[in-house]
């Protein structure tokens, strides 16, 4: 790494006709130091979770950078003020005319420091402080995120893709205060050097499939997105089969959106906070995409009809439909419905957000979950609005994209050598549910230069309009992503209410069963599974070893089928996403920050959890299950979990660090990171634990 004064030059890489831009890869990450100012005195942010509430509250959050890194190809440059980096851009702006593309990885986290010493425009973001990409306004630069890119955080980013750097860990020591003239040693400048190399080597790796950096996808989801677009681009089959299946209604836009529900994640609560005993852990093979290949979707738009008795439900035809529902009671002691998706409750009970009983509701729902709760619950009802649509299979090609995804994962799974390409196609084989439930409708996320950022509600006739775009390049209908979900949670919750009593938890594709379950329920429902795999095979002439692939072993795979994918000595559970289990592990698989609690000659027993924002080695604050209760603290020693402060207006400040140097900081804004503990308790809201902000739709105002 060489310090930024040293740079005198580079060659240009210049592609393009109209939009010239830079080929070579530009990478940037900056190093910074958080505190808070107590009593006039400078802490570091390593010790905010020992303060009481009231220190809290005075306690004054702030941060700085202390070293920025610039890398052009694998040469790394770097500075320590913002000053410094000015100036080292404004040469490279001038030796290189063309725009150049600069990849952070969490773009995010630089952005808030880099908005307070440039002005920026074209910011893209799907939400507030999460930009994808931005350009500087007085330099021809723009940023982009490589987070958002890979869906992958910088630790796993070498592993995954197989890169011939890592990035270093514990090289650099966050509990110490540093500014921009700490001195560095050796260690800590390889430890920056190799945050910018990461990266570098990840664009490379990508840069052999898109060939030039403008082409990179903005998203994770993109690449396969951007693949099957590519495939069906003339294909007019399947534009016109998605054509007639897009819906242009507002109204229907809008009960769409009111329909769509995520995955089903919940506890039972008979068995919450109680210790079990030899609980086994059973897996969907692929939920989604079984789904996707092997049942059939709303094919056109949908129409209004009048809907008056279940009985009325044609199996041919998909049903959106607005109900009221009276005297409702739940059957089970797992419960289904979520409050989140209601409207006019009166007289609700509530099990961790779902519905056990309820006066009256309204609520709107796609006839795969309109037929379900007649199977969970006993209720009145009342059909207010109803509209029906034709079910077919998706487009075939699309079939064969996912059969092509899964096929090619199977293939390389466990295969020496092919670690890389069963990465590759792991990512995209995941991203297919994320592509078919992609947002292109939402409210307009603003960044301003004076402002900041803000949210801006479309209007209906830019939600009209989007719609109309829809039509005009079908590529997949919204109607397919309700859909999805709709089937996949049908598929979990049929098995939940006839096991009710054995399971203990669910989350989306999984059951954990308590001692006693009746198998034949599993057994019958994969046999289920491979009789659909079987029928669609032959109805759509594919070939049935498509659905059910070979991997390294000679073991076939079918989609859709549960697995037994583990099984646990003890479980204990405080409801949806928090759960902690004793597991049987090889003593080789034991890692250095496990929770051993008991050691065999071959094998130990390890302590392992499950938490909403508690990472997995927060484990180790527990010393045995018992303790995984109401009111449990997580320490920040053992998560190392911090909250993020976005600082605004920053005020000067003397800071010394932890070499006795004196300095003036300036720093306008920053991301300040202070640990945390994390307390348990019984979640009341279930909605926020799954909601995905990315897929929050602009509403159309009726």
């Amino acid at each position: 790494m060489k310090y930024w004064r040293e740079y005198t030059g580079h060659s240009p890489d210049i592609q393009g006709i109209r939009n010239k831009f830079d080929n070579n890869i530009y990478t940037f990450d900056i190093e910074t130091t958080s505190y808070y100012i107590l009593n006039n005195k400078v802490y570091s942010g390593c010790s905010y979770d020992k303060l009481n509430e009231k220190d809290r509250k005075n306690a004054i959050v702030q941060t700085t950078m202390y070293i920025w890194m610039f890398s052009i190809n694998d040469q790394v440059y770097y500075g320590r003020t913002w000053d410094e980096f000015k100036r080292f851009i404004t040469i490279i702006d001038n030796f290189i005319d063309e725009k150049k593309i600069v990849f952070v990885h969490n773009l995010a986290f630089e952005f808030q420091f880099l908005s307070g010493e440039f002005n920026f425009c074209n910011v893209v973001a799907r939400k507030p402080h999460k930009p994808m990409k931005a350009e500087l306004s007085d330099y021809n630069i723009e940023f982009r995120c490589s987070y958002m890119m890979s869906n992958c955080s910088l630790s796993n980013l070498a592993k995954v893709y197989q890169l011939p750097v890592n990035k270093k860990v514990g090289d650099l020591d966050y509990t110490k205060i540093r500014t921009s003239i700490t001195k560095l040693d050796d260690v800590e400048l390889g430890y920056c050097e190799y945050d910018c190399l990461v990266v570098y080597h990840y664009i490379k790796k990508e840069l052999e499939t898109y060939e030039n950096v403008k082409n990179l996808p903005i998203t994770s989801t993109s690449h396969v997105r951007r693949e099957l677009k590519n495939l069906v681009m003339k294909d007019y089959h399947y534009k016109s089969k998605v054509y007639r299946a897009i819906n242009i209604d507002p109204h229907i836009y809008n009960l769409l959106i009111q329909a769509f529900q995520g995955g089903y994640t919940h506890a039972n609560y008979g068995f919450a906070s109680i210790i079990l005993d030899n609980i086994s852990s059973f897996d969907f093979t692929s939920s989604y995409p079984y789904v996707l290949v092997s049942y059939k979707y709303p094919s056109t738009r949908f129409k209004k009809c009048k809907i008056v008795n279940v009985s009325d439900l044609s199996d041919k035809l998909a049903y959106l439909l607005v109900v009221k529902m009276y005297d409702v009671k739940c059957k089970f002691i797992n419960t289904f419905i979520s409050s989140s998706k209601c409207r006019n409750i009166r007289g609700g009970k509530y099990d961790n957000g779902r519905i056990i009983e309820a006066k009256e509701l309204e609520i709107t729902l796609t006839d795969v979950d309109f037929k379900f709760l007649f199977k969970a619950y006993d209720f009145k009802y009342e059909v207010i609005e109803s509209y029906y649509s034709r079910y077919d299979y998706l487009p075939i090609k699309f079939i064969n994209f996912v059969l092509d995804k899964y096929v090619a994962k199977t293939k390389y799974k466990g295969v020496v050598g092919k670690e890389l390409e069963y990465n590759l196609e792991k990512a995209k084989f995941n991203s297919l549910y994320g592509m078919s439930v992609t947002n292109n409708i939402r409210d307009e996320v603003i960044y301003s230069n004076e402002d900041g950022w803000s949210e801006v509600e479309l209007t209906n006739s830019e939600i009209e309009e989007s719609l109309q775009n829809e039509l005009k390049r079908p590529f997949l209908s919204f109607a397919y992503g309700v859909w999805v979900t709709a089937w996949a949670r049908n598929n979990l919750l049929e098995n939940v209410i006839k096991l009710d009593d054995y399971v203990i938890y669910c989350d989306t594709d999984s059951m954990k069963l308590r001692e006693g379950f009746n198998i034949d329920v599993i057994n019958s429902y994969n046999e289920s599974v491979l009789n659909r795999l079987h029928h669609v095979s032959e109805l759509l002439n594919i070939p049935y070893d498509r659905f059910s692939p070979v991997d390294i072993k000679g073991k076939s795979r079918p989609l859709g089928v549960f697995d037994n994918d583990d099984n646990y000595k003890k479980f204990i559970t405080q409801g949806a996403k928090k759960y902690a289990y004793i597991e049987e592990v090889k003593n080789s698989d034991v890692r250095s920050n496990d929770n051993v609690v008991s050691k065999g000659n071959d094998t130990s027993d390890v302590l392992k959890i499950t938490v909403a924002g508690v990472p997995k080695c927060g484990a180790r604050a527990l010393k045995s299950l018992s303790d995984f209760n109401d009111n449990f603290v997580f320490p920040y020693e053992y998560t190392n979990k911090n909250t993020l402060f976005y600082c605004d207006n920053m005020t000067e400040f003397d800071i010394t660090d932890y070499q006795g140097n004196s300095y003036m900081v300036t720093d306008k804004k920053g991301c300040s990171l202070m640990s945390t503990s994390y307390t348990l308790a019984k979640s009341i809201e279930y909605a926020t634990l799954i909601s995905d902000y990315s897929s929050k739709r602009a509403i159309y105002k009726e």
